[in-house]
């Protein structure tokens, strides 16, 4: 395998996203920068300087669709879907990655290796019984990080210790079921009457990230000399995710790098 420089995995994402801009254009699809991709957009013209991964969201529908035809709709071969519906991905959301390259992640097991990616996150309404959505999805999540976290790695002696002993006992979880277990959460819930989008299928996913459906009026918006759509209401966005997203972190809580990428040869 050929290592991977930063910059080249950018490239690759770029080229993926441009892949999945080019299909959702042609076929209506809605979909929109986000996270720190719309941040980087605003602030820095293209990718935070350290960092150099890629996410975008999609109203729920257009998801569906993008996933039921990005096979047959794809110019590139080389880039495929990796999703818990092919077995192929052990995250409830989605990632179109680049099937000739492969990131090692750090606390990851080393089987659930994938390809340089572009993360789409699917919104969804607003439960109408949230609270249980996301009692619900923080319990399968926590199953989830015990089944696909590396016992040999942790930040602290103590955080290590934890991971094994913790970390065998989840040994029987199937962790691609667990992620279809998160998205069906998200998919299946009942909805509100509220006109906003949450995002539901994610580890990560936080109750208090509600999103007006009035933000996501798609707009051209520059990244690394490309066009891509970003929400009209993109200030709202990065304020209520980030607060004061104007104003650089210091060097010392910028995040660090938890991967290696590699090309195969």
């Amino acid at each position: 395998m050929e290592p991977l420089t930063s910059d080249e995995m950018k490239q690759i994402e770029l080229d993926i996203m441009s892949e999945i801009d080019r299909i959702c254009r042609e076929h209506n699809l809605r979909y929109f920068l986000a996270y720190g991709t719309l941040l980087g957009a605003v602030r820095h013209d293209g990718f935070i300087p350290w960092d150099d991964d890629m996410d975008i969201v999609m109203p729920r529908d257009d998801y569906e669709t993008l996933l039921a035809h990005f096979d047959e709709w794809k110019q590139a071969e080389h880039i495929e879907v990796s999703s818990y519906r092919k077995g192929n991905s052990i995250h409830p959301f989605t990632k179109i990655v680049d099937s000739t390259t492969l990131v090692s992640e750090r606390f990851l097991k080393p089987e659930y290796k994938t390809g340089v990616w572009v993360d789409i996150f699917p919104l969804d309404h607003v439960p109408a019984n949230k609270k249980k959505v996301f009692r619900r999805k923080s319990q399968l999540s926590f199953f989830r990080a015990l089944s696909i976290s590396d016992p040999s790695d942790g930040v602290t002696p103590l955080a290590r210790f934890a991971k094994r002993v913790l970390v065998p006992l989840s040994g029987r979880i199937n962790p691609i079921k667990l992620a279809r277990k998160t998205d069906e959460n998200a998919r299946f819930c009942e909805k509100s009457d509220e006109k906003a989008f949450m995002v539901v299928a994610s580890s990560a996913a936080n109750p208090l990230m509600v999103f007006p459906e009035a933000w996501f009026d798609p707009i051209e918006m520059n990244f690394e000399n490309r066009s891509f759509l970003a929400p009209a209401g993109w200030r709202e966005f990065l304020e209520l995710v980030y607060g004061d997203w104007k104003s650089l972190p210091p060097e010392n809580e910028r995040p660090q790098h938890v991967t290696e990428a590699y090309r195969l040869v």
